[in-house]
């Protein structure tokens, strides 16, 4: 997960082929590229790096390592393997406009109710004919969309969110990802925590703190299509049933504070009604992952759990033996947050917003062969580097998953295979 574009990827993916081979599947759990609605991140990005030719062998992209300059082509992968994704945060554009620039666009969605209490205030100017597919496209126009994703990739039911059974593995792929938004407290910053002040007196221009895409929460439709799923014959009587979706349920990365949730947004106004502050606060006990799909998952018998989104490698396993993994280390890592190494989390406000660890209370699992080493010499659970990459492969002849890391800083040494667990079948 999480290429975009980095400079790891293109040497990524051709190491998976030199070191495994023809592959049968590809699991990629979101942000393919970076702005969806440009063409050349899918295909022909001048740097070299663009999607497709990554993983078709064909790239062509320059890595610079201490003076050292190597070129990776990628791997041959997708002639021979489906891609099964997922929907992260940059699959979805943002409110469309002539105006503005595609990155401008990506990092402007809008909620959708937010955007039909203003439709409802004109509509009979914007729609005199009460036409619904007009209302449906202006929606769309107004708030987000997958829309290029969805002309890239064919879903089989017509959902961000589906369910496919591959040999043994019965796949389930659900859309759980929020729009990305710094958490940065600086006036300028329109964020996950607050408003900028430029634009209290403005609404439209609201970011609305991490909103979430698709609803997943107990009684929701989703909820509703991954209860049945894991009733379904096909769910049962697969020999290996893994779930993906892009958002952690647990990591050391940045990405899984706050809580994932629908922002509670805290309005403050002055004695004459003028707003001074517009804050968002993520009750923990409200995170639709731990509290309503996690549950879900255990009691239906998932042996693993596999997401992204914080640009490093960590894995975990829960008191029902669930393994968690986190795979997305190809570069643009932004840290394991343990020790000293904080998250920026807000002070003073309602929440308890972890700043290290993992919030939801696993400890990381320590690779089970050669663990990259610390500063200290000491082993690390965790990979969170912009020189080493890393993949993982899973055999479904014997259930283990394989992870294995590659030193771009040393373009001639081997991949190291660095960490296995096996996924037991399990009643």
């Amino acid at each position: 997960s999480d290429h975009q574009l980095m400079p790891m990827t293109a040497a990524n993916l051709q190491k998976v082929v030199e070191t495994v081979g023809q592959i049968d599947g590809v699991f990629y759990v979101g942000d393919l590229v970076n702005i969806p609605d440009r063409a050349s991140e899918w295909f022909d990005d001048n740097r070299g790096g663009a999607f497709f030719p990554c993983l078709q062998g064909r790239a062509n992209y320059q890595l610079e390592k201490n003076g050292v300059k190597t070129t990776y082509h990628g791997g041959e992968i997708i002639q021979n393997a489906p891609i099964f994704p997922v929907v992260g945060n940059h699959e979805v554009m943002g409110r469309f406009s002539m105006e503005k620039d595609l990155n401008s666009q990506f990092n402007d969605p809008f909620t959708r109710a937010a955007a039909q209490a203003i439709y409802q205030q004109k509509a009979e100017q914007l729609n005199p004919d009460n036409d619904p597919n007009y209302y449906q496209a202006w929606l769309k126009n107004n708030t987000y969309n997958t829309d290029t994703y969805n002309e890239i990739f064919y879903l089989p039911n017509g959902k961000p969110y589906y369910a496919v059974t591959f040999g043994d593995i019965r796949l389930v792929v659900l859309y759980i990802t929020n729009i990305w938004r710094t958490p940065s407290l600086s006036p300028n910053a329109k964020g996950r925590y607050q408003e900028r002040e430029q634009d209290l007196d403005n609404p439209i221009a609201w970011g609305y703190g991490q909103h979430i895409f698709e609803p997943v929460s107990k009684g929701s439709l989703q909820y509703q299509w991954l209860q049945a799923e894991l009733n379904s014959t096909e769910f049962q009587q697969a020999k290996y049933k893994i779930v993906m979706f892009h958002h952690p349920p647990h990591s050391l990365g940045g990405n899984i504070v706050p809580a994932y949730t629908n922002p509670v947004q805290i309005i403050e106004r002055d004695r004459a009604g003028k707003v001074t502050a517009v804050r968002y606060e993520y009750p923990k006990d409200k995170d639709y992952i731990i509290q309503d799909v996690v549950p879900l998952l255990e009691a239906a018998g998932v042996q693993l759990v596999y997401y992204g989104h914080s640009h490093l490698w960590n894995r975990f396993v829960d008191g029902n033996g669930m393994h968690f993994l986190e795979s997305s280390n190809v570069g643009n890592s932004y840290g394991a947050h343990v020790g000293e190494n904080k998250r920026p989390v807000p002070t003073g406000y309602k929440e308890n917003y972890s700043a290290t660890g993992d919030p939801n209370g696993l400890e990381p699992v320590m690779p089970t062969i050669e663990p990259l080493l610390g500063e200290n010499n000491q082993p690390l659970p965790y990979i969170a580097s912009n020189d080493v990459t890393v993949f993982s492969i899973l055999d479904t002849g014997t259930g283990i998953v394989t992870s294995y890391r590659f030193d771009t800083r040393s373009p001639n040494s081997d991949v190291i295979k660095f960490d296995q667990f096996q996924l037991r079948l399990r009643d």
